[in-house]
This record gives C-alpha cells, structure tokens and sequence, in this order.
C-alpha cells in the first residue's frame, strides 16, 4: 500500500485528497489549523493537527521511512516552501507536489526540491480527474510527477481521415503510448453529448468527434500529429 501524506487540507487539497479514495492508498493529512483537521476528519479522512515548528513533525509521519508521495497544499506559501525544502533534505527519492499561488514562485519550489507545482487555477482538472477509475489513478500520480511540461488539459477534434475515425475506445493503447489520460468525448452524432470513458461504454469515435485528454502539452502535440 503506497503512504502518502497532503499538507494543507486546502480547496486543492480537498480535491487532491478525494482523487485518492481507495484501499490502494495510505493517505495521512495534516493541518496546522484544528478547523481544516476537523473538516478533513468529518470528511472520512485520517488527519491531525501540527505547527510545523520543525522537522520532528516530517520524522513522525514518516518522511524519510515509508511515505513515498507528498502533497504541499496549504494555503500558506511560507510554509509549503519550508515542508518541500524540508523533506527534500530528509528524502533524495521522495515524490513531492508543491502548490504555488504565483506564476513566479514555481522556480522557487522546483529549487527547494518539488518534482512539480500545481496553481489552484488546475483545480478544474483535478476534479475532471475524480471521473476516473481506481487503476488509474497511478497514472494521475505519474503525470503529477513527471519534470516536463506542465500539465494540461486539452479538446482536441478528430480531424477527417484520422487513424481514431471509427475506432472504439477499448481497442484503443494510443493513449498509454503517449502517457495521456483519456477522460471521454463529445459525441457529435448524439447532440454534442459528453461521454464519460469511466462509464465503461466501448463508444465508436467519428470524425468530428471531440476528445477530451490530459497529459503534458509536448505529449498532447505529439498525439495531434500522430493521429491526424
């Protein structure tokens, strides 16, 4: 079971921690305000109270044990800067995503040791990635993680002649290939309908029809051209 520890039970964090539901994971949040904790516990959630005064708190919850994945997602930007330098000393190998609230502190945190950062205007996207099935929430961590682009999250319209016209969705490994997560479509034929892929329907892709894809913006202008 892979530990994971979220800082800052914040409006990211919320849906940070919601993404991460399921047996597969141990996830512990911590808050240094007793309301947040209160709310993350009425929640369903693990969490506790701490100041954060040193770095005895990271030891406690397991930085540089057993924790393998640490969100930094609390609303007080000092203090994400402390905990993602903090743990970076303590864990040469831990996975750590930092939230930045300025396009100019993302240098800042990459510096202190986070593998990437994430605004609170991405939220959107973390809340697209609640569509999807437990198995693929691997993948979700993966992209988090990845040092390259930033992420995003594109539409993109199956051009005429296109190798996905009149391909299914269960047939399909193009998007593993890319390291692109597939979120669903919007059906021409049926109204501009979107279709959800974690319903489990084996659609029929048209031309015309428009995807809805999540990954880095280098591995989405390479799935473009390769599929057009």
């Amino acid at each position: 079971m892979m530990r994971i520890v979220l800082f800052g039970y914040s409006k990211t964090g919320r849906e940070i921690a919601k993404l991460l539901v399921g047996a597969e994971y141990d996830l512990q949040i911590i808050d240094e305000n007793p309301l947040q904790v209160a709310k993350a516990n009425e929640d369903g959630f693990f969490a506790r109270h701490s100041e954060f005064r040193d770095d005895s708190m990271l030891e406690d919850v397991g930085i540089g044990r057993d924790v393998e994945v640490l969100f930094c997602t609390s609303t007080n930007d000092s203090l994400n800067l402390f905990i993602t330098l903090s743990a970076r000393s303590m864990d040469k190998k831990l996975k750590i995503l930092t939230l930045i609230y300025k396009k100019e502190d993302e240098k800042k945190m990459l510096l202190a040791g986070a593998n990437r950062t994430i605004s609170p205007y991405n939220v959107g996207a973390l809340k697209a990635f609640r569509i999807i099935d437990k198995p693929k929430v691997s993948e979700v961590l993966n992209l988090f993680t990845l040092q390259s682009n930033k992420l995003s999250m594109n539409e993109i319209e199956i051009p005429k002649g296109s190798i996905l016209d009149g391909a299914y969705f269960n047939d399909l490994t193009i998007f593993r290939e890319y390291n692109l997560i597939f979120l669903g479509i919007l059906d021409r034929e049926l109204g501009d309908k979107f279709i959800f892929y974690a319903e489990g329907i084996n659609h029929k892709i048209d031309e015309n029809d428009v995807l809805i894809i999540l990954g880095s913006k280098s591995n989405i202008k390479k799935f473009k051209k390769a599929i057009a």
